[in-house]
């Protein structure tokens, strides 16, 4: 069974919850993988600052950001679902080439955002609804035919831009994106389950979750959720935690954290 019909599969309606971590190399590909994850998606933001660059920097050649997602999806036998942000292209034709190229890879899925315009991080442009629709449906156009079960996830990053916090303009997205085509539905930002509960009220498909505070896997499980996400928060706790023993070295116990570290051995068994 090739990687977008498993990944396909753990979509179907009734299918249980499944969480999706997001790795940013192969190492950490294949320790999701190890821990027995059915599936990873990979996170742009990780990917870009393990290159040294910002989330969704402009000045990164989109080059290294295919190549490390390709990398990730050699590394692991789990079905990979590409982070491609806005479609990596300014058109709607780039975005059907690049979801082309995804899929080629051997992804078994991609998403793809709202964001028109990255080169102000706080205050991010967004695409009008018929625009990013059209984006939609041309990443749809671009796989269908090539590969029916690879799934699209639309996502509207509304809640994190600089707007006024507005269930209503999410709603009007996702269920226009869902219209153009899109699999799997995404709103990050959503503040609590309540606000989560409305959301996915209006939408027929399944919808991923990035979680907030109070949103437990049990809690989400209740709630009928089937995919939940960790986006770059994996990438960012790792780096918390480099940042806390550099930071510590010199205080009496700075030097505990060797004991904690990952045997080499166990290391050593997950890589190649």
């Amino acid at each position: 069974m090739n990687a977008s019909k498993r990944f396909n599969d753990l979509h179907r309606p009734g299918s249980p919850l499944f969480v999706m971590p997001n790795a940013w190399d192969e190492g950490s590909a294949r320790m999701i993988e190890q821990l027995e994850y059915p599936s990873l998606g990979t996170t742009s933001a990780g990917i870009a600052y393990a290159h040294g660059y910002r989330d969704s920097s402009v000045t990164m050649d989109n080059q290294l950001r295919f190549e490390a997602i390709d990398r990730i999806v050699r590394a692991v036998r789990i079905p990979v679902s590409a982070d491609l942000e806005n479609g990596l292209a300014k058109t709607s034709e780039g975005v059907e080439s690049n979801f082309r190229q995804i899929s080629d890879m051997g992804c078994g899925g991609a998403s793809i955002e709202d964001i028109c315009d990255y080169s102000q991080p706080q205050a991010p442009v967004f695409f009008s609804v018929e625009q990013a629709c059209e984006r939609v449906g041309a990443a749809c156009e671009a796989v269908r035919t090539r590969n029916p079960n690879f799934v699209i996830t639309a996502r509207t990053d509304y809640l994190l831009g600089p707007y006024d916090y507005s269930l209503s303009e999410v709603i009007k997205r996702l269920t226009a994106f869902e219209a153009a085509g899109a699999d799997c539905l995404f709103a990050p930002g959503l503040r609590n389950m309540d606000d989560l509960l409305t959301v996915q009220s209006e939408l027929s498909k399944p919808i991923n979750v990035l979680p907030a505070k109070r949103m437990t896997i049990d809690r989400l499980r209740v709630a009928g959720v089937q995919r939940v996400s960790l986006g770059s928060t994996l990438f960012r706790a790792a780096y918390k935690q480099i940042a806390m023993v550099l930071a510590e070295l010199d205080q009496v116990t700075g030097m505990d954290y060797m004991q904690r570290a990952l045997p080499l051995d166990r290391l050593d068994k997950i890589m190649r």
